[in-house]
C-alpha cells in the first residue's frame, strides 16, 4: 500500500505542471474510484483512495457520506485527488446513509456513489440451536449488512444464496440446505465486511445400549433422512415394511419382483433402491446416508451378476442362512443376490456406489433387522 501511496503521489506531482496550465475553474466529474487493486464500489473507513475525473484541482472538499476528509494530507492534481476516507464517517450500522462521494470545487460540484462498509459482523444466537435439513431459522447477531452469503457444515460446505436479512443488520433468515451435518464445523455468515461464524449443538446420539427390562419392549427400528450426498438425480430410494416375495424390488421399475426371500428375512424393514443408482461409480464420496434411531443389523443384497466389486462391502460379512441350500434371494427368473451383513449403532448410515465399473445388472437393495 505505501508503495502504492508514494508511487501515485510522484505521478500527480509530476502531472501538477500540465494541470495548472489547464482550466480549473471547468465543472468537476468523477469517473472512477479505485484502490491500487483497481475500480472499487464499496470501501472500509480508513482506506486511501484515488477519486479520478476533471477539473478536480481547485477543490474545496470531499465529503464521503457528509463526512469531511482531512484534505491537508491529500495529493491533489486536475483528475485526480488522493485522500483516505474518514475513519468517522456514518456508515449504514449508524442509520440511513446515502454513500455519496461529493467533490466541490470552485467551479462545481461533482458525486459519485461508494458504498461504505460497517464493521465487521459478529453472530450471538440461532432461533434453534440444532435446526433439521428443510427448516427456516434465524441468524442473529450484528452489523449482518451486505450479506453475500451463508455456509452450512456437511461433508461438503453447502453455500446458500437465498437469505432474508433484516433492514437493522440484526438477523437473516435462511432455510437449512439438504446435507448439513451440525457435526462437521460452523454455520458462518459473510459479508462485504468479512465473515462470521457460530457452532452449532449437535443432537447427542441414543444410547445404543438399552437394559435388559422384560417390562420395556425393544424400541421400533425406524430409518430416517434417507438422502443422496452427491449430486445425482436418480429416482428417490424409498423405506418400506414387511418385505414379502412379490414386493417389487426397485422404485423406477414395475417389472422386477421378489421370487424368493428366505424366511429369516421375510416381514422385514427393507429400502427400495433404483436401478438406475447403478451408473454411480464414485468410489470416494458414499452415495446415500440414512439415519437408525437404534443399532441394527444392515444387511446389503448384492446382485451376483454385477460387473466390477462393491470394495466398501470387503469387511462386511457374508450370510449363508437360506433354506433348501440356497443362501441368496432371487429376484425373477434370472437375478440371484448374495446378502452381506455389517452391524451399525444408532446414527447415520452410509452407503457407496454399486461397483467401480459401469454395468447392465440391477444394484443392491437393502434389509435391516
Amino acid at each position: 500500500m505505501k508503495k502504492w501511496l508514494i508511487y501515485a503521489a510522484l505521478l500527480l506531482t509530476a502531472a501538477c505542471g500540465k494541470d495548472d496550465n489547464e482550466s480549473a475553474l471547468g465543472t468537476p466529474s468523477i469517473t472512477r474510484i479505485r484502490t491500487e487493486a483497481g475500480t472499487i464500489t464499496y470501501a472500509k473507513r480508513g482506506t486511501s483512495v484515488e477519486i479520478e475525473g476533471r477539473n478536480l484541482i481547485k477543490v474545496n472538499s470531499v465529503t464521503f457520506n457528509g463526512c469531511e476528509a482531512d484534505l491537508s494530507v491529500a495529493v491533489i492534481a486536475q483528475q485526480r485527488i488522493l485522500l483516505a476516507v474518514p475513519e468517522e464517517a456514518p456508515t449504514i450500522a449508524d442509520g440511513p446513509v446515502t454513500d455519496d462521494v461529493v467533490v466541490k470545487t470552485d467551479g462545481g460540484e461533482a458525486r459519485a456513489q461508494l458504498i461504505l462498509l460497517p464493521p465487521e459482523p459478529v453472530l450471538h444466537a440461532l432461533s434453534n440451536p440444532m435446526p433439521e435439513v428443510g427448516e427456516k431459522i434465524v441468524i442473529r447477531g450484528e452489523c449482518l449488512f451486505y450479506v453475500q452469503e451463508i455456509n452450512f457444515p456437511g461433508r461438503r460446505i453447502f453455500t446458500v444464496t437465498d437469505f432474508t436479512p433484516s433492514d437493522d443488520g440484526s438477523a437473516v433468515e435462511v432455510t437449512v440446505p439438504e446435507g448439513y451435518d451440525p457435526s462437521k464445523g460452523d454455520i458462518s455468515v459473510v459479508t462485504l465486511s468479512g465473515e462470521a461464524s457460530i457452532t452449532p449443538e449437535v443432537p447427542e446420539e441414543p444410547d445404543p445400549e438399552e437394559p435388559d427390562d422384560p417390562d420395556d419392549p425393544e424400541e421400533p427400528l425406524v430409518v430416517t433422512e434417507l438422502k443422496y450426498l452427491p449430486d445425482v438425480s436418480y429416482a428417490p430410494w424409498q423405506v418400506k415394511e414387511n418385505l414379502q416375495e412379490g414386493d417389487y424390488v426397485y422404485v423406477d421399475r414395475t417389472t422386477m419382483t421378489f421370487a424368493y426371500i428366505p424366511e429369516f428375512y421375510k416381514g422385514s424393514l427393507w429400502i427400495s433402491t433404483a436401478v438406475d443408482s447403478r451408473a454411480y461409480i464414485n468410489e470416494a464420496e458414499p452415495l446415500v446416508s440414512f439415519r437408525i434411531n437404534r443399532g441394527c443389523d444392515v444387511y446389503i443384497a448384492y446382485n451376483q451378476g454385477t460387473v466390477g466389486w462393491a470394495r466398501w462391502l470387503a469387511d462386511w460379512e457374508k450370510m449363508t442362512i437360506g433354506e433348501d441350500g440356497r443362501v441368496q434371494i432371487e429376484v425373477g427368473t434370472t437375478d440371484k443376490y448374495s446378502i452381506y451383513k455389517k452391524h451399525f449403532e444408532a446414527g447415520v448410515v452410509e452407503l457407496h456406489s454399486n461397483s467401480n465399473q459401469s454395468n447392465v445388472r440391477s444394484p443392491y437393495f437393502v434389509i435391516l433387522k
